[in-house]
């Protein structure tokens, strides 16, 4: 295989996942906000497929998702470089390979925090019920009000309330709308009957709050990371002198992950009790199969992911643990290899 090859093959790979994400990301928002079209007896007609794609939440669900994958896939390319850094093997190579990745997220880090903000805005406007579930929001907040921000909390869902939390007074406003007083009336959990709200609402609000804590972390540590470098104590002897820089950095790969999986709780679950949002709901949206045959189907998914993610693991682990093999030359410099033709000769 050429270089062009090469490169074309990693481009047409990439392109083909992001693909997957927008048209994932597109059915989903459909849930989220539906549009396109009318429901009528249980049914959906559709009457413009293009506004049905192009719904409400695509564009910022898109966006926030790709930054997502862009962040994490680089946090775990600096984890690997850091991790080996931090063990002195091929420090010229894994330099560089974090410094690159250092570099693109220092680029998508500061985006995805401003899509993460906007996806929240639009929640607000479009799902309230998920919002104040978020927010472990209970009673109504007016407009030209001050509410505090929960930092932490422990909703009951049956008294309505919080058992305790710890808030930050007057933040909220600033956190939503970036201005002191709400310029537009929220309702809290209580306004809605229970079988219109979502449940699980402290999985929602630690949920939320998981995936903004470790954006916000990830992007102070690639602050400190940008400061060292400026200064030129980014080397490749720092990672083994300070072991608490390098391990901030390796578990940074998996608390990539972690946010994005939060992020997908907060989506679906904060849609309850919905599966398309005002229109068709979870209990009515049940398969009509056997159970039996839902429980199998289930079961063979769950093995066959869980057996694929262990070979990954594996494998991933001992390419991680061979290293890179800097014996190769880079394509162009090496020498061309000569065919014989037809007759045996070169």
């Amino acid at each position: 295989m050429t270089h062009f090859e090469s490169a074309l093959s990693t481009v047409m790979v990439a392109f083909g996942a992001n693909l997957s994400v927008f048209w994932i990301l597109s059915a989903n928002s459909w849930l989220q906000t539906p549009s396109g079209g009318t429901f009528s007896e249980g049914h959906f007609h559709v009457q413009n497929y293009f506004a049905a794609i192009n719904n409400p939440f695509m564009v910022r669900s898109v966006i926030h998702m790709a930054l997502a994958t862009v962040e994490t896939s680089m946090l775990v390319v600096a984890a690997i470089s850091a991790w080996s850094l931090m063990r002195q093997k091929a420090p010229e190579f894994f330099l560089f390979s974090f410094k690159l990745a250092l570099v693109i997220l220092l680029a998508v880090a500061p985006l995805q925090i401003l899509a993460g903000h906007e996806s929240a805005v639009q929640v607000a406007e479009h799902q309230p019920t998920k919002l104040a579930a978020i927010e472990a929001l209970w009673d109504d907040q007016a407009a030209g009000s001050s509410p505090a921000w929960t930092v932490l909390a422990s909703p009951d869902e049956a008294s309505g309330s919080n058992r305790w939390s710890l808030s930050v007074p007057g933040a909220f406003s600033w956190i939503l709308e970036t201005r002191p007083q709400l310029s537009q009336p929220l309702r809290g959990l209580n306004s809605w009957p229970a079988d219109q709200r979502p449940h699980m609402v402290g999985l929602l609000f630690y949920a939320f709050r998981m995936m903004v804590a470790i954006g916000l972390a990830a992007a102070a540590l690639m602050a400190l990371s940008l400061l060292l470098w400026w200064r030129g104590g980014l080397s490749a002897a720092s990672f083994a002198q300070w072991p608490w820089f390098s391990w901030a950095w390796i578990l940074s790969a998996p608390a990539g992950y972690l946010a994005i999986e939060s992020g997908w709780v907060v989506r679906c679950v904060g849609r309850q009790p919905w599966t398309v949002y005002g229109q068709l709901r979870t209990a009515d949206a049940a398969s009509v199969l056997p159970v039996g045959e839902v429980l199998t189907s289930l079961s063979v998914f769950a093995v066959l992911y869980t057996v694929l993610l262990v070979f990954a693991l594996y494998f991933g682990s001992r390419i991680i643990a061979k290293g890179p093999n800097l014996t190769l030359e880079p394509p162009g410099l090496a020498a061309p290899v000569i065919l014989p033709d037809r007759s045996g000769n070169v």
